[in-house]
Protein backbone atom coordinates (compact mmCIF):
# COMPACT_ATOMS: atom_id res chain seq x y z
CA UNK A 1 0.00 0.00 0.00
CA UNK A 2 1.28 3.46 -0.90
CA UNK A 3 2.31 5.78 1.87
CA UNK A 4 0.41 8.96 2.55
CA UNK A 5 3.27 10.97 1.01
CA UNK A 6 3.21 8.87 -2.17
CA UNK A 7 -0.54 9.28 -2.48
CA UNK A 8 -0.21 13.02 -1.97
CA UNK A 9 2.48 13.23 -4.68
CA UNK A 10 0.25 11.24 -7.08
CA UNK A 11 -2.66 13.57 -6.34
CA UNK A 12 -0.51 16.65 -6.98
CA UNK A 13 0.69 15.20 -10.30
CA UNK A 14 -2.84 14.33 -11.39
CA UNK A 15 -4.06 17.79 -10.43
CA UNK A 16 -1.23 19.40 -12.39
CA UNK A 17 -2.01 17.26 -15.45
CA UNK A 18 -5.71 18.09 -15.44
CA UNK A 19 -5.44 21.76 -14.48
CA UNK A 20 -5.62 23.06 -18.11
CA UNK A 21 -8.64 20.86 -18.81
CA UNK A 22 -10.38 21.99 -15.63
CA UNK A 23 -9.63 25.63 -16.40
CA UNK A 24 -11.10 25.18 -19.87
CA UNK A 25 -14.22 23.57 -18.45
CA UNK A 26 -14.60 26.42 -15.96
CA UNK A 27 -14.22 28.97 -18.77
CA UNK A 28 -16.79 27.22 -20.94
CA UNK A 29 -19.25 26.94 -18.07
CA UNK A 30 -18.87 30.66 -17.45
CA UNK A 31 -19.61 31.33 -21.12
CA UNK A 32 -22.67 29.06 -21.05
CA UNK A 33 -23.93 30.81 -17.94
CA UNK A 34 -23.57 34.20 -19.60
CA UNK A 35 -25.30 33.05 -22.76
CA UNK A 36 -28.11 31.50 -20.74
CA UNK A 37 -28.67 34.72 -18.81
CA UNK A 38 -28.76 36.68 -22.08
CA UNK A 39 -31.19 34.19 -23.59
CA UNK A 40 -33.51 34.39 -20.59
CA UNK A 41 -33.58 38.18 -20.96
CA UNK A 42 -34.35 37.93 -24.66
CA UNK A 43 -37.11 35.40 -24.00
CA UNK A 44 -38.69 37.65 -21.40
CA UNK A 45 -38.62 40.53 -23.88
CA UNK A 46 -40.29 38.39 -26.53
CA UNK A 47 -42.92 37.27 -24.05
CA UNK A 48 -43.75 40.89 -23.23
CA UNK A 49 -43.90 41.76 -26.94
CA UNK A 50 -46.27 38.85 -27.58
CA UNK A 51 -48.50 39.94 -24.72
CA UNK A 52 -48.62 43.45 -26.23
CA UNK A 53 -49.55 42.02 -29.64
CA UNK A 54 -52.30 39.91 -28.07
CA UNK A 55 -53.70 42.97 -26.30
CA UNK A 56 -53.69 44.99 -29.51
CA UNK A 57 -55.37 42.18 -31.44
CA UNK A 58 -58.05 41.90 -28.77
CA UNK A 59 -58.69 45.65 -29.03
CA UNK A 60 -58.90 45.42 -32.82
CA UNK A 61 -61.32 42.49 -32.60
CA UNK A 62 -63.53 44.42 -30.19
CA UNK A 63 -63.56 47.47 -32.46
CA UNK A 64 -64.34 45.32 -35.52
CA UNK A 65 -67.20 43.65 -33.65
CA UNK A 66 -68.57 47.07 -32.78
CA UNK A 67 -68.25 48.27 -36.39
CA UNK A 68 -69.92 45.11 -37.71
CA UNK A 69 -72.74 45.47 -35.21
CA UNK A 70 -73.32 49.07 -36.32
CA UNK A 71 -73.28 48.10 -39.99
CA UNK A 72 -75.84 45.28 -39.67
CA UNK A 73 -79.20 46.26 -41.08
CA UNK A 74 -81.90 46.51 -38.42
Amino acid sequence: MATQEERLIALEQTTAEYRPVLQNIAYELTMVKGLTIDQVGATQGLRQDMNNVKERLTNIEEKLDTILTLLKPS
